[in-house]
């Protein structure tokens, strides 16, 4: 593991141990409150693809935005395609609110990510995994900017900081990688497989070389409008050092756009 950013040699052996402890404790509870805060913020933005649906009497169903309503009279209502209908109060059988048709099912115009610039944001922690890495963790953020050629594949360059934490020791890295990812079906929901491939740098005055990373992983992406995504993965970080590498389990929140 590299060596410690900060390290006090006025402290005796027992007391750097509790207050490095203390210290994980407050790195984990920060990212899972992040993790926390983003995940309903996109809920609450995947809520937009609601529509508000109209069912008439004569059993004529009309789905748009209710742009104008007069309580008991009246109300307008503006279709998809920017028509807009009054309808009397009394014409109405029910109004509720329905996720939009597109959501629903498959649709060549809006199931998976349309073609174009594909913006990715990750936030992630990381368990160390095997005998060497266990106790190293690392929370992280990645930012990766690509290009989205059809619904199923995209290419693009990330890059971000990891925090690399244990008992002993602690570290900032920055990452500079390849992003290739596939997903299998062209739905709302997709199961998609990821990986990153690329090189980290230690994140000191010199940018002295960490080592070679890889990191496949695998997730199910959640399409919230025709241009963006949630994304929840876990995958399996390679990271080369001088001491041998770190292997890591690493779970990712991510949003694209």
């Amino acid at each position: 593991m590299v060596e410690p950013r900060i390290h006090d040699n006025k402290r005796d052996d027992a007391e750097r141990p509790s207050e490095n402890k203390k210290l994980k404790v407050v790195y984990m509870k920060k990212i899972f409150t992040v993790l926390l805060f983003l995940t309903i913020g996109l809920f609450a933005f995947a809520q937009q693809s609601y529509q508000d649906v109209i069912y008439l009497k004569n059993g004529s169903i009309i789905r748009g935005t209710i742009i104008e309503q007069i309580p008991n009279v009246s109300l307008k209502i503006e279709t998809a395609d920017k028509n807009a209908f009054v309808y009397k109060m009394e014409e109405i059988d029910k109004i509720t609110k329905e996720p939009g048709l597109n959501t629903a099912k498959k649709s060549n115009s809006s199931s998976g990510l349309k073609s174009g610039y594909l913006g990715i944001l990750n936030v992630g922690y990381g368990f160390g995994a095997g005998h060497d890495s266990k106790g190293i963790d690392f929370a992280k953020f990645d930012f990766i900017n690509g290009y989205q050629f059809n619904p199923y594949i995209s290419l693009g360059f990330g890059t971000g900081i990891k925090y690399y934490f244990d008992d002993d020791n602690s570290s900032l890295v920055i990452p500079l990688f390849l992003d290739i990812r596939a997903h299998f079906i062209d739905y709302m929901v997709s199961p998609y497989v990821a990986i990153g491939i690329g090189y980290t740098l230690e994140a000191t005055p010199e940018f002295r070389g960490l080592g070679f990373m890889l990191n496949p992983s695998l997730g199910v992406s959640i399409k919230v409008s025709p241009r963006s995504a949630l994304n929840i993965g876990v995958g399996y970080l390679l990271q080369n050092a001088e001491d041998g590498g770190i292997n890591s389990i690493n779970l990712d929140l991510g949003f694209s756009f």
